[in-house]
């Protein structure tokens, strides 16, 4: 039985009509190229992940400098006006254009994106 094992997997193969080898390059590359894509993918939905996350920053930024500047305006306090929150820094600035208050808010966060949005508070 042992002779009989040796001799099978002692055997040289005579085949060389070479279609296994293409076949296994070829299905190699086609994992390789499909690990390549999941890779590249990943990080480009992390950077994806990134931006939107400091878009929402910016976003709660500007729910609070709006809130806060109601309170100002109602104070009768007089800008510019300068806040820090945990999120980033705002600075509010008047203009009058055409007899209109136009106020202009510079949001910043900490991470360095920034927006400037111009407003009109209605009374």
């Amino acid at each position: 039985m042992v002779n009989k094992l040796k001799k099978h997997f002692l055997k040289r193969w005579n085949n060389e009509r070479g279609y296994i080898f293409p076949l296994t390059s070829f299905i190699l590359l086609i994992l390789l190229l499909f690990t390549f894509h999941q890779i590249q993918q990943l990080q480009h939905q992390q950077k994806v992940n990134e931006l939107n996350h400091e878009q929402f920053r910016l976003e709660m930024l500007y729910q609070k400098a709006y809130a806060s500047l109601h309170l100002e305006v109602l104070e009768e306090t007089s800008p510019p006006f300068q806040y820090t929150f945990p999120d980033g820094n705002v600075t509010i600035h008047l203009f009058n254009v055409e007899n209109r208050e136009i106020y202009q808010m510079e949001l910043t966060t900490h991470k360095g994106s920034s927006r400037i949005i111009n407003i009109e508070l209605n009374d």
